[in-house]
């Protein structure tokens, strides 16, 4: 989580959550939902109504919290992401421990996407921070988390605040049209 007064990426994440599951759900696909916020939590995919309200009533629970009983992706039950599920993840990219859960998901087949939180705009202006090389360090360390996921075959998608989600969307959608050519 990053944070600059009352925003942060977790709110950004909760709410790309919910108009993403929303979209899917109104295509009629069946939608789950895993947090990894320091404690592990899920739901197991459905489609409708009521799984959308599950899905904000699961959202509106979701904290970040210092957890050194990490648990690791694999006590997710397999019902909870069925083979050949597209994984779209949400996540400013911050936390080593969620990064490699996706990195194992994607190495155990599974279709994965990242939605990245830019956590930039809460980050101090380089004129604030003591050593604008710290910056531009956290920087390319960024880049170089995204290059990671790329070459695993994981598209990472930046989306801020103030841009529309539905970009983020689309790509999405055309990593999975192209998931499938590749799989034929």
């Amino acid at each position: 989580d990053a944070r600059s007064g009352t925003r942060s990426t977790l709110d950004l994440a909760v709410r790309a959550t919910s108009t993403l599951a929303s979209h899917y759900l109104e295509r009629r696909d069946r939608v789950g939902l895993v947090s990894f916020g320091g404690v592990l939590s899920w739901l197991t995919p459905a489609t409708g109504i009521v799984q959308r309200y599950r899905i904000v009533d699961a959202l509106l629970d979701a904290e970040i919290m210092l957890s050194y009983a990490w648990k690791d992706i694999d006590i997710v039950p397999r019902r909870t992401l069925p083979p050949q599920a597209l994984v779209v993840a949400l996540s400013p990219l911050l936390d080593d421990r969620a990064l490699a859960a996706l990195s194992d998901l994607r190495r155990r087949g599974f279709d994965v996407a990242v939605i990245e939180i830019s956590p930039v705009p809460f980050a101090p202006s380089a004129d604030d921070a003591a050593d604008p090389l710290v910056e531009r360090l956290w920087l390319l360390r960024r880049a170089a988390r995204r290059t990671a996921f790329h070459t695993l075959g994981v598209p990472v998608v930046e989306w801020r605040e103030q841009e529309a989600l539905q970009g983020a969307i689309e790509e999405v959608a055309a990593f999975r049209r192209a998931a499938h050519l590749a799989r034929r």
